[in-house]
């Protein structure tokens, strides 16, 4: 069990990335059957791929509610079976991946991320990554290319434990896989719901990345550090970390 540990949510977090996420959350289904139509010279209806896109949100949205994730994969397999469309499970793999794989160009550091991640890695912190995404592989990419993925133990999406960030399972999983306790481990995120209030319900300590003055929605959700900026912001995380360690009344 290590000492103590941070972990981060992906985007918004760490990376920005607004064509990853549009397909993570909207587009991912009529993305692939336009990729697929064109590779096998097939002329689909524009109402075809809206149905798909209403029927892949109303899925994720699904998904956010009860929090028992889908890879992207299995999300649009399940898509497409309700519509009947008939695709090959490689070709979904291999569509999907090609997909992905696009949107890593326009994908940058958010400012002060880099430096954070390193500096907490610097003073032998441990670290992960908590991130609900339905496709694993483009975190280990983005990160790659940051030239941060060697700082992270593990990164945890809700297609590798199973679960939406809805659910206190996945940040007690990625707990148990870099080997830290709960109660002794700081996530910082970007959303007051599922960052804040989602590793507040598993034990963890949490740091909201408050994001163009956004202001709380419910009050109930309160972080133990509230940040504008990542830039400069490990002294005050290890700070928070530490005040864990004291006793109540002298953190």
């Amino acid at each position: 069990m290590v000492d103590h540990a941070v972990t981060f949510d992906f985007h918004n977090t760490l990376a920005n990335c607004p064509a990853w996420f549009d397909l993570e959350v909207k587009h991912l289904a009529s993305a692939f059957l336009g990729w697929w139509a064109g590779e096998a010279g097939l002329s689909l209806p524009e109402a075809s791929l809206r149905e798909a896109d209403e029927r892949y949100r109303r899925l994720r949205r699904e998904i956010m509610d009860h929090g028992n994730e889908l890879t992207a994969e299995e999300s649009l397999e399940q898509v497409f079976r309700a519509m009947q469309i008939g695709v090959r499970d490689d070709v979904v793999e291999r569509g999907v991946a090609l997909l992905m794989r696009e949107t890593l160009q326009g994908t940058t550091p958010i400012p002060g991320a880099v430096e954070t991640v390193r500096d907490l890695a610097d003073r032998g912190l441990t670290l992960g990554v908590i991130s609900s995404a339905v496709y694993h592989p483009f975190l280990e990419w983005a990160l790659e290319s940051f030239g941060i993925r060697d700082a992270f133990r593990a990164i945890t999406t809700s297609a590798s434990a199973g679960f939406y960030k809805s659910r206190p399972e996945i940040y007690w999983h990625a707990a148990e896989t870099i080997g830290a306790d709960p109660a002794r481990t700081i996530h910082v995120g970007d959303s007051l719901r599922f960052d804040v209030g989602g590793a507040s319900k598993a034990g963890m300590g949490t740091v909201w990345l408050q994001h163009d003055q956004a202001h709380p929605t419910d009050p109930t959700i309160v972080p133990d550090l509230t940040l504008q900026t990542l830039v400069g912001s490990a002294p005050r995380i290890v700070r928070l970390l530490e005040s864990r360690d004291a006793p109540r009344g002298e953190a």
